[in-house]
């Protein structure tokens, strides 16, 4: 390389130019990343949804609902990410969704249809000109009828700032055993889907560890990396651990599709002929099909689709809560402020409402897995999520194409939940550090609530008549509250320790924790805390809420005031110690890279897209 007098006048700017294309690319190969793990998600939600129905849907319908969910999701994605909290989220339909739906689903397969009043009738069509299919139509109905109730709910509480109040009432003691748990309570289907094929998932699992843990200091020739803090280009990134759940997901889907096109046997003969028949949906569809509101039917508003949705609301905001906290923890950015998580509560409402709009099973809510694949690879990018949006409505435009991720190996599935949910396990751990967990008060409230969310659902889905109030609906809410791990450890943790005596040093507030900056600290960020921009709105909308944000509706939603925003790191809102904070939205040029924090030869620094 020439030094800087030798150097030719265009030569800085076509490296200008080439660092550009460099942070595209890479924000693209994250963006397929975050692709690959929604992908398996998806499939997760209906291959265990789909099931509980009275009658399947027919096969050119499986891939239409899978193409719906994958519009709807990229909406919510691109609203998180610009309106709502900011931070790098995927929007998935999560297990929260997935229960108490199955819940309404397993109720309404049973023989004896009930109306609204709950009183046995027969299935009858609801529209003029529709075909006798079974009831999978009208269950599908009703269901989408509680995803948008669900959608409004969740729209109410960000609004009224009840969303951002709970957080700020979180301490150690409710984070760590909530954390813990949305993790844990994937192990049944991580399980299950893992069972399939052992050898495959252990592969993914092997390659993932070995690239993200082991080889995470290795470094390839890939492209000019720039440094935000040092004045130099490097020209050798951590790639392996960067892509670490890209590469093994790729690789492990050619090995099996290698196998396959040698007929080589490689999985039960049952879960080819399951797996073939999902697929056989790919080729009925159309390649292009533009969902819209009402496409076949409009959502079914019942007294059980109303109790069902105020479960799904509850269970998925708690849900959120704990995914903002997470993102923020893997990424070591200060703690969410109130008014980002009732924008971002607010934004998953809208996703909600509009998946209920169109049909489709499930809502929108912040991807847990895709949080973690983030700390597990050390690369959070708002760039590459917003990328992964784009792609996910081009999906969502045709069936066809989305049809393909039925293809993908279900043991890859279970592999892909493995690796993920154990960052989330280990996160809440680690928030037991700050608290004494020798104290009996303690341990009493962390064992307590986990073993309370492990225990009771696992009694309610071998009762044989776990409830029974005497009216439907409310059997039905408390059934699908009491089934969500996260309901059960939020509630509990929360209340327990808002209500046993316990001093400020005993539940963790008071120690240095690490989004918690000195004042002397905070010079180093500048006057203006610049860890904050990681929730500020865009510029262009920041100028309109000085008179907007006065009113109810939006009081909530922005700092009471510009001063407080920027000021926030001296008062409440906390930051990340120097050295170890993250800027998500440094004043660089669109698509620039930068480290999390300053490298060091043993750990290589989690990079950054801005938007």
């Amino acid at each position: 390389m020439n030094g800087g007098h030798g150097r030719a006048p265009g030569a800085g700017n076509r490296m200008l130019t080439s660092q550009k294309i460099c942070s595209w690319m890479v924000s693209c190969c994250l963006a397929l990343q975050h692709l690959a793990v929604q992908s398996s998600l998806l499939c997760i939600f209906h291959l265990l949804l789909l099931p509980t129905l009275p009658q399947e849907p027919p096969h050119a319908q499986t891939s239409k609902l899978l193409a719906r969910s994958l519009f709807a999701c990229g909406i919510s994605t691109v609203l998180q990410t610009t309106l709502g909290s900011r931070l790098p989220l995927i929007q998935i339909p999560s297990f929260e969704y997935l229960v108490p739906a199955m819940v309404l689903s397993s109720h309404l397969s049973l023989n004896a249809r009930t109306d609204r009043n709950g009183t046995a009738m027969a299935s009858t069509c609801l529209v003029p000109h529709c075909r006798d299919t079974g009831s999978w139509a009208d269950s599908l109905q009703e269901v989408s009828g509680a995803v948008l109730i669900s959608g409004m709910i969740q729209l109410l509480l960000g609004v009224s700032g009840m969303c951002g109040w709970a957080a700020r009432h979180c301490g150690p003691m409710v984070l760590a055993p909530s954390l813990s748990i949305i993790g844990l309570s994937a192990y049944k289907e991580a399980a299950f889907f893992c069972s399939t094929n052992w050898g495959v998932a252990l592969l993914l699992m092997l390659l993932a560890v070995t690239f993200s843990q082991h080889l995470r200091s290795c470094r390839l020739p890939f492209c000019a990396w720039p440094h935000a803090w040092e004045s130099y280009t490097e020209y050798s990134v951590p790639t392996l651990r960067t892509f670490s759940v890209l590469l093994p997901f790729a690789g492990v889907c050619i090995v099996c599709a290698i196998l396959s096109y040698f007929h080589i046997p490689w999985q039960s003969l049952d879960v080819t002929m399951a797996q073939l028949s999902w697929a056989n949906s790919t080729f009925n569809a159309p390649w292009i099909h533009i969902p819209y509101a009402g496409e076949w039917r409009w959502p079914l508003l019942t007294p059980r689709a109303l109790a069902v949705g105020i479960a799904m609301a509850i269970s998925c905001s708690m849900n959120s809560v704990g995914c903002y906290v997470l993102c923020g923890r893997l990424l070591q950015a200060p703690r969410i402020p109130p008014h980002a998580c009732n924008r971002g509560l607010c934004m998953e409402g809208l996703g909600s409402l509009l998946a209920g709009l169109l049909g489709t099973p499930g809502g929108t809510a912040s991807s847990i897995a895709n949080t973690c694949a983030t700390g597990l690879t050390q690369a959070g990018s708002r760039l590459s999520v917003q990328i992964s949006a784009l792609v996910c409505m081009v999906l969502g435009m045709s069936p066809r194409l989305a049809g393909l991720l039925t293809h993908i190996p279900l043991a890859v599935h279970g592999g892909v939940l493995c690796v993920t949910y154990a960052v989330a396990v280990g996160t809440g751990i680690s928030y037991f550090q700050y608290t004494d967990i020798d104290s009996g008060r303690n341990i009493f409230i962390v064992g307590f609530a986990m073993f309370m969310a492990l225990l009771v659902p696992r009694w309610f889905s071998t009762a044989l008549a776990p409830l029974a109030t005497g009216w439907l609906p409310l059997d039905l809410l408390f059934l699908s509250l009491l089934m969500a791990p996260v309901f059960l450890t939020g509630f509990l943790s929360f209340f327990l320790e808002n209500t046993v005596s316990g001093t400020l040093e005993e539940r963790g507030l008071l120690c240095e924790q690490p989004w918690k900056a000195s004042a002397g600290d905070r010079h180093l960020h500048g006057e203006r805390g610049e860890d904050s921009q990681a929730y500020r709105l865009p510029t262009g909308l920041r100028r309109l809420l000085p008179s907007s944000c006065k009113a109810f509706p939006c009081c909530f939603l922005c700092p009471r005031s510009e001063e407080e925003e920027e000021g926030s790191c001296a008062t409440e809102e906390e930051t990340a110690a120097p050295g170890e904070g993250t800027h998500l939205l440094p004043k660089l040029s669109s698509g620039e890279l930068q480290p999390a924090r300053r490298p060091s030869q043993t750990d290589m620094p989690a990079w950054h897209t801005v938007a």
